[in-house]
């Protein structure tokens, strides 16, 4: 059975477009939240009842947290005293590439054999796995070309930047046979990954300053705390 959230006359009778303004630019509240997750109810279109906890699901949820995390670790690295070695700087897009590669092959099936475009062509929710994971690779590949000084135009930044927060939005709308908790956890995805892409943003604009590159390490923590915490 498909789950349903019911729309309270506080929901349909929204009117107050500052404070939902200051919400979106800020953190995300609860009561945009829930908005959004009755758009995105309203938005896929899977029939039936949630599935049973998939164990392929849950390894590649897990993996990416802690690859993830592993990022956040190398940010930090950057801040360390080891800054100045040049090995230190290309580390921190290779979690991202190795994830997105992972997800590439082996996402939805555990056989490479299945893995057919005719296959992916027919399962919608497959489909935007494999886009998210080309997308992340798109990430990673250009944050290390920029780190290696292999594309240095400028322009390249914010294609990055609007990749990241593209990736943000897609988990935000994310669709399947999910149960209301996997939709939840999608939303609180991609609000923290929306905001890494800003505070990534901000960080490159702003090279003197430190906290954005820390807040962007805490951010990588948190996504990938709540990749590795992700159930179904």
């Amino acid at each position: 059975m498909r789950a349903t959230f019911p729309l309270t006359p506080a929901i349909l009778t929204f009117r107050e477009p500052a404070s939902r303004k200051t919400a979106i630019q800020g953190t995300m509240l609860p009561s945009s939240l829930l908005l959004l997750q009755t758009m995105h109810d309203h938005m896929h279109h899977a029939a039936g009842a949630p599935q049973a906890p998939d164990p392929l699901s849950l390894f590649n949820h897990h993996l990416a947290g802690w690859m993830l995390i592993l990022v956040a670790v190398f940010g930090v690295l950057e801040l360390s005293p080891l800054k100045k070695y040049d090995w230190v700087r290309p580390l921190w897009p290779l979690p991202l590439i190795f994830l997105a590669t992972c997800m590439l092959l082996r996402s939805d099936r555990e056989h490479l054999s299945d893995l057919t475009l005719a296959n992916i062509l027919s399962d919608p929710e497959e489909l935007q796995h494999k886009l998210f994971a080309l997308l992340a690779l798109v990430i990673g590949l250009l944050e290390l070309l920029r780190r290696t000084d292999r594309l240095k135009h400028f322009l390249w930044s914010y294609v990055l930047y609007s990749a990241i927060i593209a990736g943000g939005v897609f988990l935000l709308f994310h669709g399947g046979q999910h149960s209301q908790a996997v939709h939840e956890q999608h939303l609180w995805m991609g609000a923290t990954a929306v905001a890494i892409g800003i505070t990534k943003t901000l960080g490159d604009l702003s090279t003197r300053l430190v906290w954005p590159r820390l807040l962007l390490a805490s951010l990588f923590l948190a996504l990938g705390t709540e990749l590795v915490r992700y159930y179904e």
